[in-house]
């Protein structure tokens, strides 16, 4: 039997035909159970919230998901599997409790349609519960989607200068993210402002940006795969259209990631 491949819809634990709004809320969901600062106690969090990010960066990006997709169909038709490492355990389900066995007597007759009335009870409750969990997280998204919009930043300029920005912190789009090849980690602390940042890293002594990104305000987003050296990170305060700069080092052997605490915006008082 072959192995059923994993793929980036698994990371995040949606299915392949869901829209970019679904795969948004379930980026937003896994982040805030996943994030390294909600589980200090576990060592697997800065490696599965890596897998997550990279999951969302494919699957945001139209020709990343298109390419995905085709890979996918590839596995299907019989080519060889690599699979996908996925961002949480897979829990199988216990295998179902065995009937009793058939038997000519009105004893056991009666405890197998006593059973099954039990299963069916069961099934219910079940399906009533499930429906519940179904509505609720309905309300919550319609919530967390009304949140979202209140907190996009306004850009200065007038329409003409105005950008389109995503919902939350993630890698932009059409740019390139490069130099993953180290087992570095920076995490971009935007906590303290009250203006969403466009950020920018680029090695010491290089013109050319590795990773491109935008943070929402009082959020914070955590770069993976750095390779050991010194980093100057330029970001624009979208509130003021400032730029500022800060710069981090990583280190050999880095077990945490580098804390890097932007700048609140400057904003001019009448």
């Amino acid at each position: 039997m072959s192995k059923r491949i994993r793929t980036h819809y698994d990371n995040l634990k949606v299915s392949q035909d869901a829209p970019i709004e679904v795969i948004r809320a379930a980026y937003r969901s896994l982040c805030k159970k996943y994030h390294p600062d909600q589980n200090h106690d576990n060592p697997d969090a800065d490696r599965i919230m890596s897998l997550i990010n990279r999951s969302y960066a494919v699957l945001s990006d139209p020709d990343q998901r298109r390419a995905h997709d085709e890979w996918i169909a590839a596995q299907k038709h019989g080519h060889t599997v690599n699979t996908v490492a996925t961002a949480e355990e897979d829990y199988s389900a216990a295998p179902p409790a065995s009937r009793p066995s058939e038997t000519d007597s009105e004893t056991d007759s009666e405890t197998d349609n006593v059973l099954h009335q039990t299963l069916h009870k069961r099934r219910l409750w079940l399906g009533l519960v499930f429906f519940l969990m179904v509505l609720g997280g309905l309300f919550w998204l319609a919530d967390q989607q009304r949140q979202a919009v209140s907190d996009m930043p306004q850009t200065r300029g007038g329409e003409d200068a105005a950008a389109s920005y995503p919902e939350f912190a993630q890698y932009l789009a059409g740019y390139p993210v490069l130099a993953e090849h180290g087992n570095g980690m920076v995490k971009i602390n935007n906590g303290t402002n009250r203006s969403a940042v466009f950020v920018q890293i680029y090695p010491a002594d290089q013109k050319n940006a590795i990773r491109t990104l935008y943070i929402p305000p009082a959020a914070d987003f955590t770069v993976f795969k750095l390779e050991a050296g010194s980093y100057t990170l330029n970001y624009r305060q979208l509130l003021n259209d400032v730029w500022e700069q800060a710069d981090f080092h990583i280190s050999d052997g880095q077990t945490q990631a580098e804390n890097v605490h932007l700048k609140p915006a400057r904003v001019a008082t009448p």
